[in-house]
């Protein structure tokens, strides 16, 4: 007795039959006009916004309807190729960015965007009063993260005074008026104000990073200033493709403003880097920059 035997699977270089080709096209398309039609607005509003919002409407309109109050959770409640749209209040955004893999990516005709409509987002984190110590006619504060620091005051750098971290200890007392330095793990400050009585408002800069970029796939941010953050404004660590930063100040960060490592590419369009403590652009590893009109108050940098 013979047994029907199933068809050999033949894997064929021959070019794809006209009716499935028309057969793929419509199936890109259908693919690309769903992604169009289940892309959102999230709006962010740090004045009148509250996460347990939906995000879905600029203004408050009850309990549920009206826009979050965070960028956690705006990026929280992100998919792809949605816009994440900053209500510009006047006052910063406290808290970072973190754009992670598919979730916020986009595709090449419908990039998932962040609108910052000339926003700040802020690392300063204000420095209590009762966190001073006078020690020897300067004023001591120990910061509980080590490794970069920025102090601040009205809401501006104050000059850091720079010397040989293996210094002895007595190099404090040639510390100038209004300066600040490190040592041994400490910030001190000279001034003749009476610090522990609140009528300085000082600040350091907190957090690592404004915008940290990782993995992600056609991504524009714009009209945003990222500023006083420990490490860097925006960072992007790895894998990073087709990301335009257009419009985009970051400055005054303890480090550097723009950080590219590992296979990212970012492309920077009318992009300021400016009085970042370290470096204005640092490229690592295969990192690549790709700018266009920037301005920088320090040349780039490549880490060998």
């Amino acid at each position: 007795m013979s047994h029907s035997q199933p068809p050999p699977v033949v894997f064929s270089s021959s070019p794809t039959p006209r009716r499935l080709r028309w057969f793929l096209i419509a199936l890109l398309m259908t693919s690309l006009t769903t992604t169009a039609a289940q892309a959102r607005v999230i709006y962010v509003d740090n004045l009148r916004g509250r996460d347990v919002c939906d995000g879905l409407v600029e203004d408050p309109i009850d309990r549920i309807s009206g826009p979050v109050r965070t960028l956690s959770r705006a990026v929280a409640l992100a998919r792809p190729s949605d816009t994440i749209h900053l209500i510009n209040t006047g006052h910063p955004y406290q808290g970072d960015l973190r754009l992670f893999g598919q979730r916020h990516s986009g595709i090449a005709t419908l990039p998932f965007r962040v609108i910052g409509n000339g926003a700040v987002i802020s690392g300063a984190r204000p420095v209590p009063a009762a966190s001073w110590r006078s020690v020897g006619g300067l004023w001591q504060l120990a910061p509980r993260r080590k490794g970069h620091y920025l102090l601040l005051r009205d809401g501006k750098p104050l000059p850091r005074h720079d010397h040989d971290r293996d210094a002895a200890e007595p190099v404090l007392e040639s510390l100038p008026d209004g300066h600040w330095t490190v040592w041994r793990g400490k910030i001190y400050y000279r001034t003749s104000e009476l610090i522990d009585s609140g009528v300085a408002d000082l600040a350091i800069a907190g957090g690592d990073c404004g915008i940290t970029l990782y993995a992600v796939r056609h991504v524009r941010i714009e009209n945003l200033v990222v500023q006083h953050w420990r490490l860097d404004g925006i960072s992007a660590p790895g894998r990073c493709r087709d990301v335009v930063l257009h419009n985009v100040t970051c400055r005054q960060n303890a480090r550097a403003g723009l950080v590219i490592s590992g296979t990212s590419q970012i492309r920077g369009e009318k992009i300021e880097l400016n009085d970042n403590r370290g470096h204005s652009l640092l490229i690592e590893d295969f990192g690549l920059a790709d700018i266009v009109n920037g301005k920088f108050s320090k040349p780039p940098t490549l880490a060998p």
